[in-house]
Protein backbone atom coordinates (compact mmCIF):
# COMPACT_ATOMS: atom_id res chain seq x y z
CA UNK A 1 0.00 0.00 0.00
CA UNK A 2 2.82 2.38 0.19
CA UNK A 3 3.40 2.54 -3.12
CA UNK A 4 0.21 4.06 -4.10
CA UNK A 5 0.10 7.56 -3.51
CA UNK A 6 -1.92 10.90 -4.78
CA UNK A 7 0.74 12.66 -6.83
CA UNK A 8 2.29 16.00 -4.79
CA UNK A 9 3.84 18.30 -7.37
CA UNK A 10 7.64 19.15 -6.05
CA UNK A 11 6.93 23.15 -6.17
CA UNK A 12 10.33 24.51 -4.76
CA UNK A 13 12.22 22.30 -7.54
CA UNK A 14 9.74 22.86 -10.91
CA UNK A 15 10.05 26.70 -9.94
CA UNK A 16 13.73 26.93 -9.89
CA UNK A 17 13.34 24.80 -13.34
CA UNK A 18 10.88 27.39 -14.65
CA UNK A 19 13.24 30.19 -13.68
CA UNK A 20 16.13 28.57 -14.92
CA UNK A 21 14.74 27.91 -18.48
CA UNK A 22 12.95 31.55 -18.57
CA UNK A 23 16.61 33.03 -17.88
CA UNK A 24 18.06 30.62 -20.50
CA UNK A 25 15.26 31.90 -23.32
CA UNK A 26 16.42 35.30 -22.28
CA UNK A 27 12.61 35.76 -21.59
CA UNK A 28 11.03 38.44 -19.07
CA UNK A 29 8.51 37.21 -16.56
CA UNK A 30 6.02 39.54 -17.83
CA UNK A 31 6.66 37.70 -21.10
CA UNK A 32 6.06 34.60 -19.81
CA UNK A 33 3.08 35.28 -18.17
CA UNK A 34 1.80 37.17 -21.15
CA UNK A 35 2.55 33.98 -23.76
CA UNK A 36 1.13 31.50 -20.96
CA UNK A 37 -2.02 33.50 -20.29
CA UNK A 38 -1.21 34.17 -16.22
CA UNK A 39 -0.38 37.30 -14.25
CA UNK A 40 3.04 38.16 -13.87
CA UNK A 41 2.55 37.89 -10.02
CA UNK A 42 1.27 34.44 -10.65
CA UNK A 43 4.39 33.15 -12.84
CA UNK A 44 6.81 34.88 -9.95
CA UNK A 45 5.16 33.08 -6.79
CA UNK A 46 5.18 29.82 -9.39
CA UNK A 47 9.63 30.26 -9.60
CA UNK A 48 9.59 31.01 -5.94
CA UNK A 49 7.90 27.40 -4.70
CA UNK A 50 5.15 30.04 -3.49
CA UNK A 51 2.56 28.78 -5.80
CA UNK A 52 1.49 25.10 -7.51
CA UNK A 53 1.64 25.20 -11.53
CA UNK A 54 -0.75 23.46 -12.79
CA UNK A 55 0.01 20.34 -15.48
CA UNK A 56 -1.53 22.71 -17.70
CA UNK A 57 0.58 25.54 -17.11
CA UNK A 58 3.90 23.40 -17.58
CA UNK A 59 2.55 21.54 -20.83
CA UNK A 60 2.50 25.73 -21.94
CA UNK A 61 6.12 26.13 -20.48
CA UNK A 62 7.26 23.07 -22.02
CA UNK A 63 6.15 24.56 -24.96
CA UNK A 64 8.10 28.18 -24.71
CA UNK A 65 10.84 26.50 -23.57
CA UNK A 66 11.14 24.13 -26.04
CA UNK A 67 11.59 21.12 -23.63
CA UNK A 68 10.08 17.69 -22.77
CA UNK A 69 7.34 18.24 -20.18
CA UNK A 70 9.06 15.72 -17.97
CA UNK A 71 12.34 18.13 -18.27
CA UNK A 72 10.39 19.67 -15.20
CA UNK A 73 10.27 16.40 -13.16
CA UNK A 74 13.94 14.74 -13.74
CA UNK A 75 15.12 12.97 -11.10
CA UNK A 76 12.71 13.36 -8.88
CA UNK A 77 11.60 10.05 -7.10
CA UNK A 78 8.50 8.66 -8.11
CA UNK A 79 6.41 5.73 -6.37
CA UNK A 80 5.83 2.54 -8.73
CA UNK A 81 1.71 3.06 -8.70
CA UNK A 82 -0.07 6.03 -8.90
CA UNK A 83 -3.64 6.13 -8.31
CA UNK A 84 -6.01 9.33 -9.34
CA UNK A 85 -10.08 9.66 -8.62
CA UNK A 86 -11.67 11.10 -12.06
CA UNK A 87 -13.05 14.28 -10.06
CA UNK A 88 -9.36 14.81 -9.06
CA UNK A 89 -7.95 14.28 -12.94
CA UNK A 90 -6.59 17.21 -14.86
CA UNK A 91 -7.49 18.57 -17.70
CA UNK A 92 -5.39 19.71 -20.40
CA UNK A 93 -5.64 21.98 -23.42
CA UNK A 94 -2.03 20.96 -25.28
CA UNK A 95 -0.87 22.15 -28.58
CA UNK A 96 -4.46 20.52 -30.44
CA UNK A 97 -7.02 23.12 -29.94
CA UNK A 98 -10.06 20.81 -30.51
CA UNK A 99 -9.02 18.27 -27.94
CA UNK A 100 -8.88 18.43 -24.05
CA UNK A 101 -6.68 15.46 -22.34
CA UNK A 102 -7.69 14.19 -18.72
CA UNK A 103 -4.49 13.32 -17.11
CA UNK A 104 -4.82 9.75 -16.41
CA UNK A 105 -0.98 8.95 -15.52
CA UNK A 106 1.24 11.55 -13.97
CA UNK A 107 3.46 13.29 -16.46
CA UNK A 108 6.34 13.52 -14.08
CA UNK A 109 9.35 11.95 -16.59
CA UNK A 110 7.41 8.30 -16.89
CA UNK A 111 7.76 5.86 -19.67
CA UNK A 112 4.49 6.72 -21.48
CA UNK A 113 1.65 9.33 -20.92
CA UNK A 114 -2.02 7.92 -20.22
CA UNK A 115 -4.84 10.29 -21.23
CA UNK A 116 -8.84 10.26 -22.37
CA UNK A 117 -8.76 12.94 -25.27
CA UNK A 118 -11.85 14.38 -25.84
CA UNK A 119 -12.54 15.58 -29.39
CA UNK A 120 -14.33 18.21 -30.36
CA UNK A 121 -17.10 17.73 -33.09
CA UNK A 122 -16.05 19.75 -36.16
CA UNK A 123 -16.60 23.46 -36.66
CA UNK A 124 -14.62 24.37 -39.89
CA UNK A 125 -11.57 25.64 -38.18
CA UNK A 126 -8.02 25.10 -39.22
CA UNK A 127 -6.52 22.23 -37.51
CA UNK A 128 -2.96 22.34 -37.45
CA UNK A 129 -0.77 19.22 -38.15
CA UNK A 130 1.87 19.21 -35.64
CA UNK A 131 4.72 16.60 -34.85
CA UNK A 132 6.84 15.82 -31.61
CA UNK A 133 8.97 13.06 -30.29
CA UNK A 134 8.34 9.86 -29.46
CA UNK A 135 5.17 7.20 -30.41
CA UNK A 136 1.60 7.34 -29.54
CA UNK A 137 -1.63 5.33 -30.34
CA UNK A 138 -5.18 4.91 -29.04
CA UNK A 139 -8.84 3.42 -29.15
CA UNK A 140 -12.02 5.19 -29.57
CA UNK A 141 -14.51 4.53 -26.92
CA UNK A 142 -17.31 6.72 -28.36
CA UNK A 143 -17.97 8.44 -31.44
CA UNK A 144 -15.54 9.23 -34.49
CA UNK A 145 -12.22 10.29 -35.18
CA UNK A 146 -10.49 11.08 -38.36
CA UNK A 147 -6.22 10.77 -37.64
CA UNK A 148 -4.26 12.69 -40.34
CA UNK A 149 -1.01 11.73 -40.31
CA UNK A 150 1.41 13.15 -42.89
CA UNK A 151 -0.71 12.85 -46.22
CA UNK A 152 -2.87 10.20 -45.40
CA UNK A 153 -6.26 10.00 -43.15
CA UNK A 154 -7.50 7.77 -40.77
CA UNK A 155 -11.08 7.46 -39.62
CA UNK A 156 -11.64 5.60 -36.49
CA UNK A 157 -15.07 4.65 -35.51
CA UNK A 158 -16.05 2.89 -31.96
CA UNK A 159 -13.13 -0.06 -30.85
CA UNK A 160 -11.30 0.71 -33.94
CA UNK A 161 -7.41 1.97 -32.92
CA UNK A 162 -4.33 3.72 -34.12
CA UNK A 163 -0.41 3.66 -33.45
CA UNK A 164 2.11 5.58 -34.95
CA UNK A 165 5.56 7.59 -35.20
CA UNK A 166 4.53 10.87 -33.44
CA UNK A 167 7.14 12.57 -35.44
CA UNK A 168 5.09 12.07 -38.23
CA UNK A 169 3.02 15.76 -38.05
CA UNK A 170 -0.63 14.79 -37.34
CA UNK A 171 -3.60 15.69 -36.28
CA UNK A 172 -7.09 15.08 -34.50
CA UNK A 173 -10.86 15.62 -36.29
CA UNK A 174 -14.34 15.16 -35.11
CA UNK A 175 -16.72 14.67 -38.51
CA UNK A 176 -19.70 13.80 -35.75
CA UNK A 177 -22.10 16.15 -34.19
CA UNK A 178 -21.22 14.83 -30.65
CA UNK A 179 -17.89 14.94 -29.03
CA UNK A 180 -15.70 11.92 -29.43
CA UNK A 181 -13.59 9.88 -27.18
CA UNK A 182 -10.56 7.46 -26.86
CA UNK A 183 -7.92 6.55 -24.89
CA UNK A 184 -4.32 7.61 -26.41
CA UNK A 185 -1.17 6.80 -24.32
CA UNK A 186 2.32 7.46 -25.51
CA UNK A 187 5.70 8.01 -25.05
CA UNK A 188 6.49 11.64 -23.15
CA UNK A 189 6.32 14.37 -25.74
CA UNK A 190 9.52 16.00 -26.68
CA UNK A 191 10.46 18.70 -29.49
CA UNK A 192 10.86 17.41 -32.97
CA UNK A 193 15.32 17.72 -33.50
CA UNK A 194 15.59 20.06 -35.85
CA UNK A 195 19.07 19.63 -36.55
Amino acid sequence: MNDIHQFALPIGVIGERIRSKRKESNLTVDEVAEKIGLSQSMVSQMERGKAKPSLDTLWKLSIIFDVSLSYFFEGIKKNSVFFSRREEQEILTMRHPNVKYRVLAPLTGTKLEFFEITVSPDRGEEVPLLPHQGEEGGIVLQGEIEVTIGDEKYVLKQGDSIYFDSTKPHSFRNPGKDPAVAIWTGTPWGPVDES
